[in-house]
Formats: C-alpha cells, sequence, structure tokens
C-alpha cells in the first residue's frame, strides 16, 4: 500500500452484533451492541491509533426526525436550540447525552438524527470518515433519484422508520420500535390527510408485494 493511502475500515454496528470490515475480510467483535465502552477497547486493541473509520449504526441506537423552524428562525444558533428543545420534547431524554445533527435548511423541514454521545466518546481515539445512522446513510444514497412524491418503510433490528415526501419535500418522518408498518402507515396517512403515494420503497428484509426494494448502502 502506497504511504499517501489511508485505509477506509468499515464498522457495521447491528441491534446485536458489530463486525469490522477491512477490505474482504469481515470479523465479528466481542463487543455487543450498546457496549460501546467495550467496543472502543477492543477496536483500540485491533487497528492502529487515529485509524479512519466509516461506522454505520443500526437505526435501533439512533434517532430519527423532522425538525421544521417555525417564521423567523433562520439562524443556526437558533436552529440548534430548537433541535435540542424538540428532541427533548419528542424522547423526554437529555440533548446533552446524544450527539445530534441535522440537514440545515432555510425555509424547509429539515431530517435530523441523534446517535449516543457515549459511542461518540468510544471512538475518539479514531479518525471518522463517517458516523450515520442507517436510514440516513441509505436515504443519502437513493434520495436524489426518487421520485417527487413517495413513502419510505426501512424496518429492521425490531424498528420500523417511515418517510413522507411530497414535491420532494419531506412531510413526515416517524420512527417507533415494533414490526407494525401497516398500522404505522396507516395511522400516518389518515394523520396527514393524503392517500398512499404510488412510489413506494422499502429497506430491509421481506419487502412487501407492491413495493420497490432499496439496497443498504455498503
Amino acid at each position: 500500500m502506497s504511504l499517501w493511502q489511508v485505509e477506509n475500515i468499515g464498522v457495521d454496528i447491528g441491534a446485536h452484533t458489530i463486525a469490522l470490515r477491512r477490505g474482504a475480510q469481515r470479523t465479528t467483535l466481542k463487543a455487543a451492541g450498546g457496549d460501546w465502552a467495550a467496543l472502543g477497547v477492543e477496536l483500540a486493541q485491533l487497528l492502529p491509533a487515529r485509524a479512519r473509520l466509516s461506522v454505520r449504526v443500526a437505526d435501533c441506537w439512533s434517532r430519527t426526525f423532522l425538525l421544521e423552524a417555525p417564521a423567523g428562525i433562520g439562524g443556526l444558533r437558533d436552529c440548534r436550540l430548537l433541535l435540542d428543545a424538540r428532541f427533548e420534547t419528542l424522547y423526554g431524554q437529555a440533548p446533552a447525552d446524544w450527539l445530534l445533527q441535522a440537514d440545515w435548511q432555510a425555509g424547509a423541514p429539515m431530517l435530523a438524527c441523534a446517535i449516543p454521545r457515549s459511542l461518540r466518546q468510544a471512538l475518539a481515539g479514531f479518525s471518522l470518515a463517517r458516523l450515520l445512522p442507517a436510514l440516513l446513510q441509505d436515504w443519502n444514497r437513493h434520495c436524489a433519484a426518487l421520485p417527487l412524491d413517495g413513502v419510505w418503510c426501512a424496518a429492521a433490528d425490531g424498528v420500523v422508520n417511515l418517510l413522507v415526501w411530497h414535491e420532494a419535500r419531506l412531510q413526515l418522518v416517524r420512527q417507533q420500535p415494533g414490526t407494525d408498518v401497516d398500522g404505522l402507515l396507516a395511522l400516518e396517512m389518515a394523520r396527514l390527510g393524503v392517500a398512499l403515494p404510488a412510489a413506494r420503497f422499502w429497506s430491509g428484509p421481506a419487502a412487501p408485494a407492491g413495493w420497490t426494494h432499496l439496497e443498504a448502502a455498503a
């Protein structure tokens, strides 16, 4: 390997297991999903300091929601305060315990996500090329090619995620534990007062009939 090349190592954090990817080699770690301190210790034993990591986090460990800034709020500082307040209202947890980020856009709903701060701290000894929930990584991969109107369900690891958009503008982001996709979809479509879009996308196992399967990002 050239001295100018930096190895990009993948870490796939699942609901229960964590896998390390280096090229074609994939190794299941001893650390379990959720035990972030053990993950940091094990990676430090296996990898050089400041190794470059691309980390994919199962949606059961993250929180994803829609943030809409009221009229008159456009500054980054005010949006950050709004983001913290929205998270605390939705989940009843202290924002300080989470790493919160949003796709900052003026005048449009913003896709926001949160990852446990303790996970980020466990990876402090490494260089992070990417640290993303699975849902957000897959959305980033596919969103530019999706039609102007549609619905996307992502179901895995006991968590259901639902995204609905109209004219390329997000209208709804819902995340809940369980596997009742049909119930969640019917409830939210009724609440929005809209019909189910013709373009329906699915990620996760066992895509229902009539839905287009979206491949997970690598």
